[in-house]
């Protein structure tokens, strides 16, 4: 049997020295190294930009909000809870502006419970209303992931196949208090096609690592109140479809314009009344009305279906009844 390669081991390879990224300007600040790794993230982003794919056009989004005490730290001006309130309002008119068919809602997880702010709705106003009003929350307690992601997929669960099923949560604090074992509560969410995305206000948490990956979602931890606002911003335009989602094509609009044919054994004709002998040319709507278009002497045209000329097309078409020699033939007409 063939030796199996010898592995290096991690304590053997050499020192990555992340610490010299960081490199201090003249006068001692790292205002231009950060400037320089947030200027270098959002050329990365541009470049992966999604090509020719398959974007979900109808989507259903929670937002789990933090409401811990480490919401009231002030590296954030005024404060955290503050700074995001007033981001997530930019965040829901820029999804509804981008999304105008797709449903949000928000979840505030605080003292190991979570709670709905708002219920899954495509009201931009009723969201903005209510995280106005939050502003006066009192921050206290611990966050729960398990409790706040369960109510989420009760009602994600539910959602069409052909819509996309997300969950963006806003993690201030290090720590979760859940009452369960959450990393069974990630494999239900990755059966049921729930997309979790996290941005953490504070540091990495491994938790957080794990369910962004198993989910399909992204994790970032934000570097300041812009970079902040950036990555937010990322949420607002649609995911790729995943290859497994339900779809199919439907028509938008836009009536069919045939004109029937004796020839044709799957063609319905219809015959004006006013000419019985001719063929007219119809245009067939999705509901299977059927509009015809009687010609006048005056060379104007008009539909049966319109309801102000109505009275006019039945006075026309009864003097070319005359004409024709059949003034007693029935005429039905049918105003929708």
């Amino acid at each position: 049997m063939d030796e199996e390669p010898e592995r290096t081991k991690r304590w053997e390879g050499g020192y990555e020295r992340t610490w010299e990224i960081l490199k201090e300007d003249e006068s001692g600040s790292l205002k231009a190294t950060i400037e320089d790794i947030l200027f270098k993230a959002k050329r990365k982003r541009v470049f992966e930009h999604h090509g020719q794919v398959r974007l979900g056009m109808m989507r259903h989004l929670y937002v789990v909000v933090d409401g811990s005490r480490t919401m009231e730290d002030q590296d954030l001006k005024p404060n955290r809870l503050t700074c995001t309130l007033k981001l997530l309002e930019y965040f829901v008119e820029e999804y509804f502006d981008q999304n105008p068919i797709s449903q949000i809602g928000i979840i505030v997880t605080k003292s190991k419970r979570a709670e709905k702010l708002t219920e899954l709705s495509g009201n931009p106003r009723k969201h903005v209303t209510s995280l106005k009003k939050a502003v006066d929350m009192t921050c206290h307690g611990e966050p729960s992931l398990y409790n706040s992601l369960s109510m989420a997929m009760q009602t994600l669960k539910h959602m069409p196949g052909h819509t996309s099923r997300e969950v963006l949560i806003i993690f201030s604090s290090l720590t979760t208090c859940d009452p369960s074992n959450i990393y069974d509560l990630i494999k239900t969410l990755k059966a049921a096609k729930i997309r979790v995305s996290v941005i953490g206000l504070s540091a990495e948490v491994r938790v957080c690592t794990v369910l962004a990956r198993e989910t399909g979602g992204t994790y970032h931890v934000i570097l300041d109140e812009s970079h902040y606002k950036e990555l937010l911003t990322h949420h607002v335009s649609p995911p790729p479809a995943s290859s497994s989602s339900e779809c199919s094509l439907i028509r938008m609009g836009f009536p069919q314009h045939t004109i029937a044919s004796l020839s044709d054994q799957d063609a319905k004709p219809s015959f004006s009344m006013a000419k019985p002998d001719k063929m007219y040319e119809t245009m067939i709507f999705r509901c299977g009305q059927q509009a015809v278009q009687v010609m006048i002497p005056e060379g104007r045209e008009t539909n049966e279906v319109g309801p102000v000329s109505v009275a006019y097309c039945l006075e026309r078409i009864s003097r070319l009844q005359c004409r024709e020699g059949k003034p007693n033939q029935s005429l039905e007409v049918l105003v929708r």
